[in-house]
């Protein structure tokens, strides 16, 4: 789901899916919506769409996969499209890997990773070069027994909170950063494998995130 308040010209629907696509349309060709929906992109066989953002062409985009490549690129390499159109190739990995989210770049951000076990870390946007779409991209997280595959990642700033969901209904909510190093995500360098942010029961998994700001009382 994408929240907008306005349909700003200049603005794009960014779209990825699981097997490594991506496209763009204008975000204006989605201002009338029949009560039966619209078709927003065309999907092969097998593919699905993960992940949608509202970007401009001055802007980066990252993508993540479970196997825990990442891949940044420019959203004008990618040409406008119809609605009705399909994407085109945004990442290359192999067969048994699979994007698990994209988001668009803030400059002074950080990318969240978390992986189904329950393992996270954030690292700083500045640390993943700006590369041609349809390339392998970089490691951002480093897969092992202890932590299961990455299965998902959004671009966050420090003032945020995160709220993390398991498979069975559990959340946990944490703050981004704090200034005490014991409270917060620990940030760590792109090939690691971060450190426990959520504590599963036996058989659960880490499934989703999402963030927000943190309001505090006056």
């Amino acid at each position: 789901m994408v929240a907008t308040s306005g349909l700003m010209p200049g603005t794009f629907m960014v779209m990825a899916t699981k097997l490594g696509e991506a496209k763009k349309t204008a975000v204006d060709n989605f201002a009338t919506v029949r009560s039966s929906g619209l078709i927003a992109m065309d999907l092969p066989p097998g593919d699905e769409l993960v992940s949608v953002c509202l970007a401009t062409d001055k802007d980066d985009v990252i993508m993540v996969t479970r196997h825990g490549q990442s891949i940044r690129f420019g959203v004008d390499t990618l040409r406008a499209a119809s609605r009705t159109s399909g994407g085109v190739r945004a990442m290359r990995f192999t067969k048994d890997d699979a994007i698990i989210s994209m988001d668009k770049v803030d400059p002074e951000g950080y990318l969240l990773v978390v992986s189904e076990l329950g393992y996270g870390k954030i690292t700083p946007v500045s640390a993943y070069p700006r590369q041609h779409r349809a390339g392998s991209g970089v490691r951002t997280f480093k897969i092992v027994e202890k932590t299961g595959v990455a299965t998902a990642a959004r671009v966050v700033t420090p003032e945020q909170q995160v709220m993390l969901i398991s498979g069975q209904g559990m959340m946990t909510r944490t703050p981004v950063k704090e200034e005490d190093p014991r409270k917060g995500i620990t940030t760590q360098g792109r090939s690691t494998q971060g450190v426990r942010v959520m504590m599963l029961e036996a058989g659960d998994k880490l499934v989703a995130i999402t963030t927000f700001e943190d309001v505090k009382a006056t």
